[in-house]
Protein backbone atom coordinates (compact mmCIF):
# COMPACT_ATOMS: atom_id res chain seq x y z
CA UNK A 1 0.00 0.00 0.00
CA UNK A 2 1.63 3.46 -1.20
CA UNK A 3 1.19 5.00 2.75
CA UNK A 4 -1.45 7.92 3.55
CA UNK A 5 -0.99 10.00 6.70
CA UNK A 6 -3.04 8.85 9.37
CA UNK A 7 -2.36 10.76 12.21
CA UNK A 8 -0.60 13.44 13.95
CA UNK A 9 1.33 13.71 17.19
CA UNK A 10 3.25 16.36 18.82
CA UNK A 11 6.69 15.72 21.07
CA UNK A 12 6.56 18.47 23.35
CA UNK A 13 8.35 19.98 26.94
CA UNK A 14 5.50 20.91 28.43
CA UNK A 15 1.74 19.16 27.24
CA UNK A 16 -0.09 21.02 29.94
CA UNK A 17 0.68 24.59 27.73
CA UNK A 18 0.38 22.55 24.71
CA UNK A 19 -2.49 21.35 25.19
CA UNK A 20 -4.20 24.46 26.33
CA UNK A 21 -3.03 26.40 23.47
CA UNK A 22 -3.96 24.02 20.75
CA UNK A 23 -7.83 23.91 22.31
CA UNK A 24 -8.22 27.70 22.76
CA UNK A 25 -6.56 28.71 19.04
CA UNK A 26 -9.00 25.94 17.37
CA UNK A 27 -11.73 25.51 19.68
CA UNK A 28 -11.17 22.05 20.35
CA UNK A 29 -11.63 20.02 23.41
CA UNK A 30 -8.96 17.69 24.89
CA UNK A 31 -9.48 14.05 25.30
CA UNK A 32 -7.37 12.06 27.49
CA UNK A 33 -6.96 7.98 27.22
CA UNK A 34 -5.63 6.11 29.43
CA UNK A 35 -3.03 3.69 27.52
CA UNK A 36 -1.16 0.98 30.27
CA UNK A 37 1.26 3.32 31.73
CA UNK A 38 0.37 6.73 30.67
CA UNK A 39 -2.42 9.15 29.68
CA UNK A 40 -2.71 10.12 26.61
CA UNK A 41 -3.68 13.51 25.36
CA UNK A 42 -5.43 13.77 21.98
CA UNK A 43 -6.80 17.02 19.99
CA UNK A 44 -10.89 16.55 19.47
CA UNK A 45 -13.12 19.17 17.32
CA UNK A 46 -15.94 18.33 15.26
CA UNK A 47 -16.83 14.78 17.24
CA UNK A 48 -13.49 13.50 15.71
CA UNK A 49 -9.99 12.80 17.23
CA UNK A 50 -7.50 14.44 15.15
CA UNK A 51 -3.98 14.37 17.06
CA UNK A 52 -1.91 13.30 20.57
CA UNK A 53 0.55 14.69 22.69
CA UNK A 54 3.84 13.20 24.11
CA UNK A 55 5.82 14.61 26.97
CA UNK A 56 9.19 14.96 25.97
CA UNK A 57 11.32 13.94 28.97
CA UNK A 58 14.53 15.04 30.91
CA UNK A 59 16.43 12.43 28.98
CA UNK A 60 15.59 14.35 25.69
CA UNK A 61 15.78 17.57 27.05
CA UNK A 62 18.00 18.72 23.64
CA UNK A 63 15.30 17.71 21.54
CA UNK A 64 13.04 20.70 20.50
CA UNK A 65 9.10 20.19 20.39
CA UNK A 66 7.88 19.37 16.97
CA UNK A 67 4.93 17.49 15.01
CA UNK A 68 5.21 15.05 13.00
CA UNK A 69 2.87 12.48 10.95
CA UNK A 70 1.87 9.15 10.96
CA UNK A 71 1.71 7.12 8.07
CA UNK A 72 -0.10 4.64 7.48
CA UNK A 73 1.24 1.08 6.22
CA UNK A 74 0.61 -2.98 5.54
CA UNK A 75 2.94 -3.67 8.64
CA UNK A 76 4.77 -1.61 10.95
CA UNK A 77 7.40 -4.07 12.06
CA UNK A 78 8.28 -5.00 8.48
CA UNK A 79 8.51 -1.34 7.37
CA UNK A 80 10.32 -0.55 10.21
CA UNK A 81 12.81 -3.12 9.15
CA UNK A 82 13.36 -1.67 6.17
CA UNK A 83 13.42 1.73 7.29
CA UNK A 84 16.77 0.68 9.39
CA UNK A 85 18.30 -0.77 6.56
CA UNK A 86 17.59 2.62 4.63
CA UNK A 87 19.68 4.37 7.19
CA UNK A 88 16.71 5.25 9.51
CA UNK A 89 16.77 5.91 13.52
CA UNK A 90 14.21 4.01 15.67
CA UNK A 91 13.19 6.46 18.20
CA UNK A 92 10.24 3.87 19.71
CA UNK A 93 8.61 1.03 18.96
CA UNK A 94 7.62 -0.95 17.03
CA UNK A 95 4.63 -1.35 19.95
CA UNK A 96 1.18 -2.14 20.14
CA UNK A 97 -1.51 -0.26 21.58
CA UNK A 98 -4.12 -2.79 22.99
CA UNK A 99 -6.49 -0.77 24.02
CA UNK A 100 -6.99 0.79 20.38
CA UNK A 101 -5.72 -2.18 18.39
CA UNK A 102 -2.90 0.26 16.84
CA UNK A 103 0.12 -0.73 16.19
CA UNK A 104 3.26 1.61 15.54
CA UNK A 105 6.63 2.91 15.52
CA UNK A 106 8.81 6.85 15.75
CA UNK A 107 11.44 6.61 13.08
CA UNK A 108 13.68 9.33 12.02
CA UNK A 109 14.74 9.46 8.15
CA UNK A 110 18.45 9.60 7.30
CA UNK A 111 18.09 13.43 7.44
CA UNK A 112 16.71 13.25 10.88
CA UNK A 113 13.08 14.36 10.04
CA UNK A 114 10.98 12.42 12.50
CA UNK A 115 7.66 10.22 11.59
CA UNK A 116 5.43 7.68 12.96
CA UNK A 117 4.23 4.49 10.85
CA UNK A 118 0.71 2.67 11.94
CA UNK A 119 -1.45 -0.07 11.84
CA UNK A 120 -5.51 1.20 13.05
CA UNK A 121 -8.25 -0.22 12.78
CA UNK A 122 -9.93 3.16 12.71
CA UNK A 123 -10.33 5.66 9.74
CA UNK A 124 -7.62 8.45 8.98
CA UNK A 125 -9.00 11.24 10.83
CA UNK A 126 -9.64 14.32 8.52
CA UNK A 127 -10.76 17.84 8.00
CA UNK A 128 -8.29 19.77 10.74
CA UNK A 129 -4.77 18.69 10.11
CA UNK A 130 -5.04 19.91 5.70
CA UNK A 131 -1.63 18.92 4.80
CA UNK A 132 2.50 18.18 5.46
CA UNK A 133 5.47 18.89 3.90
CA UNK A 134 8.88 18.20 4.39
CA UNK A 135 11.98 20.83 4.14
CA UNK A 136 14.73 18.61 3.53
CA UNK A 137 18.43 18.91 3.48
CA UNK A 138 18.69 16.94 0.54
CA UNK A 139 15.38 17.20 -1.36
CA UNK A 140 16.45 14.05 -3.99
CA UNK A 141 17.79 12.01 -1.49
CA UNK A 142 14.33 12.23 0.52
CA UNK A 143 12.66 11.44 -3.54
CA UNK A 144 14.90 8.15 -3.21
CA UNK A 145 13.90 7.35 0.55
CA UNK A 146 10.19 7.49 0.68
CA UNK A 147 9.73 5.78 -2.47
CA UNK A 148 11.41 2.89 -1.48
CA UNK A 149 10.17 2.99 2.05
CA UNK A 150 6.27 3.98 1.40
CA UNK A 151 6.02 3.80 -2.68
CA UNK A 152 5.94 7.18 -3.41
CA UNK A 153 5.98 9.05 -6.26
CA UNK A 154 6.99 12.80 -6.69
CA UNK A 155 5.82 15.60 -9.13
CA UNK A 156 7.11 18.94 -9.86
CA UNK A 157 4.46 21.69 -8.24
CA UNK A 158 6.35 24.79 -8.75
CA UNK A 159 9.72 25.70 -9.09
CA UNK A 160 11.36 24.84 -5.87
CA UNK A 161 8.53 22.68 -4.30
CA UNK A 162 7.47 19.32 -5.26
CA UNK A 163 4.84 17.22 -3.82
CA UNK A 164 4.70 13.38 -3.02
CA UNK A 165 1.65 11.13 -4.39
CA UNK A 166 0.29 7.84 -2.95
CA UNK A 167 -0.78 6.10 -6.01
CA UNK A 168 -2.90 9.18 -7.12
CA UNK A 169 -3.56 10.61 -3.55
CA UNK A 170 -1.60 13.83 -2.78
CA UNK A 171 0.62 13.09 0.23
CA UNK A 172 2.07 15.61 1.04
CA UNK A 173 5.07 18.15 -0.16
CA UNK A 174 8.48 18.65 -0.16
CA UNK A 175 11.07 21.39 -0.13
CA UNK A 176 14.86 22.52 0.43
CA UNK A 177 15.08 23.40 4.31
CA UNK A 178 15.89 26.88 5.14
CA UNK A 179 19.41 27.33 6.45
CA UNK A 180 18.32 28.07 9.66
CA UNK A 181 16.85 24.81 10.25
CA UNK A 182 18.94 22.75 11.81
CA UNK A 183 17.88 19.67 10.34
CA UNK A 184 15.40 18.30 8.29
CA UNK A 185 11.57 18.53 9.66
CA UNK A 186 8.18 17.79 8.69
CA UNK A 187 5.61 20.65 8.91
CA UNK A 188 2.16 20.35 9.73
CA UNK A 189 -1.24 22.46 8.75
CA UNK A 190 -3.90 22.75 10.44
CA UNK A 191 -6.96 24.30 8.94
CA UNK A 192 -9.14 27.55 10.38
CA UNK A 193 -11.42 29.69 8.80
CA UNK A 194 -9.24 32.96 8.73
CA UNK A 195 -5.73 32.50 8.47
CA UNK A 196 -5.21 36.21 9.83
CA UNK A 197 -7.69 35.92 12.29
CA UNK A 198 -6.02 32.54 13.65
CA UNK A 199 -2.72 34.02 13.08
CA UNK A 200 -3.20 36.71 15.74
CA UNK A 201 -5.32 35.09 18.05
CA UNK A 202 -1.79 32.40 18.03
CA UNK A 203 0.56 35.28 18.74
CA UNK A 204 -1.85 36.66 21.57
CA UNK A 205 -1.42 33.00 22.80
CA UNK A 206 1.91 33.42 23.24
CA UNK A 207 3.29 31.75 19.47
CA UNK A 208 6.27 33.12 18.04
CA UNK A 209 5.28 34.29 13.71
CA UNK A 210 7.50 32.55 11.63
CA UNK A 211 6.30 33.17 8.07
CA UNK A 212 3.61 36.10 7.47
CA UNK A 213 0.10 35.18 6.22
CA UNK A 214 0.56 34.55 2.79
CA UNK A 215 -1.33 34.24 0.07
CA UNK A 216 -1.05 31.30 -2.91
CA UNK A 217 -3.18 30.97 -6.13
CA UNK A 218 -5.37 28.16 -6.31
CA UNK A 219 -4.02 27.16 -3.14
CA UNK A 220 -5.05 29.45 -0.26
CA UNK A 221 -3.58 31.64 2.54
CA UNK A 222 -1.01 30.07 5.14
CA UNK A 223 1.11 31.19 8.15
CA UNK A 224 3.70 29.36 9.66
CA UNK A 225 4.14 30.11 13.67
CA UNK A 226 6.14 28.22 16.84
CA UNK A 227 3.68 27.48 19.16
CA UNK A 228 4.74 28.43 23.14
CA UNK A 229 6.50 24.89 23.87
CA UNK A 230 8.45 25.81 20.30
CA UNK A 231 6.93 23.31 17.53
CA UNK A 232 6.62 24.79 14.49
CA UNK A 233 3.55 24.58 12.76
CA UNK A 234 1.18 25.97 9.64
CA UNK A 235 -2.39 27.65 9.26
CA UNK A 236 -3.94 27.37 6.15
CA UNK A 237 -7.52 28.56 5.11
CA UNK A 238 -7.71 27.05 1.50
CA UNK A 239 -9.54 28.50 -1.88
CA UNK A 240 -11.75 25.75 -1.99
CA UNK A 241 -13.57 26.22 1.72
Amino acid sequence: MAAVIGWHELYTSDVDAATSFYAELLGAEIERAQMTELEYPMLKKDGRTHAGFFFKDAEHEQVPSHWYPYFEVDDVDAAVEQAKSLGSDVFHGPATVEEAGIRLAVLGDPQHATFGVLTSPNPAPSGLFVWDELHAADVEAAKRYYSELLGWTTESFMDGYDVFKAGETLAGGLMPKSEDLPVAAWLSYIAVDDTDAATTKARELGATLLMEPTTMENVGRFSVLADPTGAAFGLHHSTSR
